[in-house]
């Protein structure tokens, strides 16, 4: 327990909000008996867990990316139990920002592997190619997810899921997003480096 006390002292702002998102996200999933919410949770757990090894075995972790995780956390189980505003659907993950083109759901997946690559690119900063191992990495991440996310659909009926083209669609988002990472960081530099191998 001591490295995720170090990283809590550390980072309160980040923790805080975490906490907080957490709060709501949880009255609001049991509130509106949404059951995914009972593989947020644990999943949430699990990658609070990686995060701090992450930060212990080859961190610090920049405070900038613990928040872009933080945000895709919030966002992520906003998208499982929240309403879709429009009112159309169930949850928030199946609300069209831009009609017949561009959903919640993308931008989540989308934005959330492409913090992850920014994050094991910075734990892999010092091996030969740091950028190239973020984007598989990465990409690994989005897989877990995707697998867990089915098995629990296979499980549980009226797990507003998706199919296997939301599955699809969902695989080319982390792909994206994880691309923009790449690119930003081979014009920028790996967060919290003073210098970037490009991968």
């Amino acid at each position: 327990m001591k490295p995720l006390g170090v990283l809590l002292r550390r980072t309160p702002a980040v923790a805080w909000f975490t906490a907080a998102h957490l709060a709501v996200f949880t009255i609001v999933g049991l509130v509106r008996g949404q059951t995914f919410l009972w593989i947020y949770l644990p999943a949430l757990a699990a990658s609070i867990a990686v995060v701090v090894w992450i930060d212990d075995r080859f961190g610090p972790i920049p405070t900038v990316l613990l928040w872009l995780l933080s945000i895709w956390a919030a966002m992520h189980l906003a998208g499982g139990v929240a309403p879709d505003p429009s009112g159309k659907r169930e949850i928030l993950y199946n609300w069209w920002l831009i009609d017949g083109y561009l959903k919640w759901d993308h931008v989540v997946h989308g934005f959330g592997i492409g913090a992850a690559t920014a994050v094991l690119a910075f734990a892999a900063r010092n091996a030969d190619r740091p950028l190239a191992w973020g984007f598989v990495l990465a990409q690994g991440v989005g897989l877990v997810n995707e697998t867990a996310e089915n098995i629990f659909a296979a499980f549980v009926e009226g797990s507003n899921v998706g199919d296997a083209v939301n599955t699809a669609w969902d695989l080319f988002w982390h792909l994206a997003g994880a691309l923009i990472a790449v690119i930003w960081m081979s014009q920028r530099g790996i967060p919290g480096t003073a210098e970037l191998e490009v991968a």
